[in-house]
């Protein structure tokens, strides 16, 4: 199977592409994370994924995997 990508972009932290993890999020856990308390969810992994990056670089991949890791983790799922 070849994939051809639609877009390709350099910017990896999300400063000029909107990568819409906030609705990706709400997609993936809605099923864990009660209505009232998925902003909070959301949030925690917003802080989480800035955490991330304030340190050596690293490739976004492992900087959301530490962050939803770290998420779950807290949130117990």
């Amino acid at each position: 199977m070849s994939i051809r990508p639609k877009y390709i972009t350099f910017d990896c932290y999300g400063t000029l592409t909107r990568f819409r993890m906030s609705e990706m999020t709400r997609d993936i856990f809605a099923d864990r994370i009660p209505a009232e308390q998925m902003e909070q969810f959301i949030a925690d992994f917003t802080a989480y994924r800035f955490d991330e990056v304030l340190g050596d670089w690293q490739p976004y991949e492992v900087v959301l995997k530490n962050a939803v890791r770290r998420l779950c983790r807290k949130w117990k799922i």
